[in-house]
């Protein structure tokens, strides 16, 4: 129990994970979610559109033999678009999940996340990254009777488009690799792409965005879906995308950016679909205009790269 989306933990429950024990004693969400989180603290936001938040109660009690830090990042949501929510950057309700739980100690906070709106059903996560491995990885409900089914088969096969740097894809060109289907929907850069970003990338300036400094910002947008058949995660890294030069090899110098939301980067479990972001700071120079889709490039068994083009 505890061990899949599809035997998940029923709400209510107590759960030993490793060296912690666990138990969802509270789930508020919808509008009073999100007053309890904008109460919580001054810096708080209201949720981004098309989402709301989803605070949680837990109760957590270290059965292990050292001590364990315990907080929201230790846990995740996802729900039937099989994609993970976490890493809010909010202050949860008091009083919050943030402490070192010594053994035999317990403790009760909250975490707090944001979901799309019409997200169900609800599971928690825990996946603490304090603790290596997925060892001590469980899935508890937030609802009653809150499951989700393993997917009986693959999405789509596999194709070989976009296999040759010469052949790169174009808008609305679709490759699929063993486990990602992957498609350029849009490309925007210089002023657009600045509009576009929040206070991170932001902070660097317009004049950044625009060329000031010798290179401009090209932000990709692509339709990411896990094909894979089954009920296991696939994390979809940052360093998916890499530009190229004139013979398929990847540009280590190019910086990446952070993207605007939503980031195409993330976990994924099987059938969950979105339409991201990837970002670079392009050399002024640059012509070539050709992006690498290459996962793990440094340790992946097998290596299945597709270009697309986006000039």
């Amino acid at each position: 129990m505890g061990m899949s989306r599809a035997d998940p933990v029923p709400l209510g429950d107590v759960v030993v994970a490793g060296p912690i024990e666990l138990q969802v004693r509270d789930v508020v969400s919808g509008p009073e979610a999100v007053a309890s989180v904008l109460a919580a603290a001054p810096t708080n936001k209201e949720p981004l559109p098309g989402t709301t938040y989803v605070v949680v109660n837990v109760a957590a009690r270290n059965v292990g033999a050292a001590p364990l830090w315990l907080d929201n990042d230790a846990f995740a949501v996802t729900g039937g678009s099989g994609l993970i929510s976490r890493f809010l950057g909010a202050k949860a309700p008091d009083p919050p999940l943030n402490v070192t739980l010594e053994p035999g100690n317990q403790t009760e906070g909250w975490i707090a996340f944001g979901v799309p709106i019409a997200e169900e059903p609800l599971l928690l996560l825990f996946d603490s990254l304090h603790l290596g491995g997925s060892w001590a990885d469980r899935v508890l409900a937030l609802q009653d009777g809150a499951r989700i089914g393993d997917v009986a088969q693959r999405i789509a096969e596999p194709n070989s488009l976009g296999a040759a740097f010469e052949s790169a894809l174009g808008i609305g060109e679709t490759a699929v690799t063993a486990e990602w289907s992957v498609s350029l929907r849009d490309v925007v850069s210089g002023a657009a792409a600045f509009d576009l970003v929040d206070y991170r990338t932001g902070a660097l300036g317009v004049g950044d965005a625009t060329g000031e400094d010798g290179s401009v910002w090209v932000a990709l947008r692509f339709a990411i879906q896990n094909v894979q058949a089954g009920g296991a995660l696939t994390w979809f890294p940052a360093n998916a995308f890499g530009l190229v030069d004139d013979a398929g090899n990847p540009l280590l110098d190019i910086a990446t950016l952070t993207p605007p939301v939503p980031d195409a980067a993330g976990g994924y479990y099987p059938g969950a679909a979105r339409e991201g972001w990837v970002m670079f700071d392009v050399p002024l120079e640059y012509a070539t205009a050709k992006v690498r889709f290459l996962p793990f490039a440094h340790t992946a068994p097998t290596l299945d790269p597709r270009y697309f083009f986006f000039g």
